[in-house]
């Protein structure tokens, strides 16, 4: 393995900036100890205006062999459209014996780590000015086991301001809803990038350094000398705005890839690519939405038919019970009315028979008429509570 070179990310002591004394190598270290998903190192050219010789993928591999005594543990490598290689990792050590190449296919290289994957970036607010911003990494990081990476904040020059809000970069992707300050638990506030703009073609894509189109008009889209007389057209959507309208779709788009980017810890780049993809998707869900509002008009049809029959056969079940229920009841009056004037019958002959013996003649031949007048008389009650008939 080639001697390892130290990145100092170096120490600035002042009231509007800190950046963190550790190299790059000891806070990838540091990082294991904290939540990420991965490490992604950036092999690039040491000459910036060159890029790395493409090779055998086989050759790659064997190269990388000989120099990562943990190479089992790079899970990704690919070359990217700048010439530069990227390994993905988990192992930090993997990453730390990657970042301290200092030569690669007989090339000499720089190496650095993509801080997007391994740390995350919030704004805490009501800082005084006058606070060193060292005295604040020290406060931060000793109350709250948080380590620092960077610290910038924001103060306009010539600002009459006593407090200041305060970008802090911290390693790990998990962090708090409230830090400790000075006995102060203070709420923190993620912190997503504005949408910027090359100066020069407006294009969201690029930074105006390595932009390599001609100057153009941001309220017209073309390309003119003096002040503007064509109408407002948007180089990037091609709507009836500038290109600097915050209402531009295409600003609206770059506003959620920088969201995407901030909540999943990725680069804009890869941010970027994941938003196509989602979009992508939705695309097509949308075109296939016709034939599931078809499939659900038809499945409405067939259920309003099915019960439309169950409704008919319940209609008619019920007909059919009522029916039969009618036809039972006129059958049992009919028993029952024909049970009484049995029972009565019977009655009236038993009576007869127990009078043929006690009874005089004269009694024995009214007894007949006195039995048909007491089914027609209405009934009274003696003094005893029975009832009688009214003869």
């Amino acid at each position: 393995m080639n001697k390892e070179k130290p990145k100092t990310l170096g120490t600035v002591m002042n009231n509007t900036y800190f950046r963190s004394n550790k190299t790059s190598n000891e806070l990838v270290l540091r990082a294991g100890q904290t939540q990420f998903q991965e490490i992604n190192v950036v092999v690039s050219n040491a000459d910036k205006s060159k890029k790395l010789p493409q090779s055998n993928p086989f050759r790659v591999q064997a190269l990388i062999k000989q120099v990562v005594n943990r190479h089992d543990n790079i899970d990704n490598m690919k070359f990217t459209r700048q010439g530069k290689i990227l390994f993905t990792t988990k192992d930090p050590i993997c990453a730390v014996q990657i970042l301290s190449l200092t030569q690669f296919m007989d090339t000499d290289i720089s190496t650095n780590v993509i801080w997007e994957n391994i740390c995350s970036r919030f704004l805490i607010f009501d800082i005084p000015v006058n606070t060193p911003m060292e005295e604040l990494a020290a406060e931060i990081q000793g109350e709250n086991d948080l380590d620092v990476v960077e610290m910038r904040r924001f103060l306009k020059q010539n600002s009459v301001k006593d407090t200041s809000p305060v970008l802090i970069t911290v390693l790990g992707t998990s962090i708090p809803e409230a830090i400790k300050i000075w006995f102060i638990h203070q709420k923190i506030h993620h912190f997503i990038d504005r949408p910027r703009q090359c100066t020069k073609c407006f294009s969201f894509a690029h930074a105006s350094r390595i932009c390599d189109k001609s100057n153009v008009c941001f309220l017209c889209s073309e390309e003119h000398v003096g002040p503007c007389q064509g109408p407002e057209k948007c180089i990037n959507c091609k709507g009836p705005h500038n290109a600097k309208s915050n209402s531009c779709p295409a600003y609206t788009k770059e506003k959620k890839i920088l969201e995407l980017k901030c909540w999943n810890h990725i680069t804009t780049s890869e941010a970027r690519r994941v938003f196509h993809l989602q979009n992508m998707k939705y695309s097509e869900a949308v075109k296939s939405s016709p034939a599931s509002v078809e499939l659900q008009d038809t499945v409405t049809l067939k259920f309003e038919a099915l019960l439309q029959s169950v409704n008919d056969k319940f209609e008619s079940l019920l007909q059919s019970v009522n029916e039969k229920f009618e036809k039972q009841t006129a059958i049992f009056a009919d028993m029952l009315h024909k049970t009484i004037e049995s029972i009565m019958q019977n009655m009236y002959k038993i009576i007869v028979q127990s009078l043929e013996t006690t009874t005089s003649p004269t009694r024995k031949k009214k007894l007949p008429k006195n039995l048909d007048l007491s089914t027609s008389l209405p009934m009274q009650w003696d003094a005893g509570g029975k009832n009688v008939p009214d003869i």
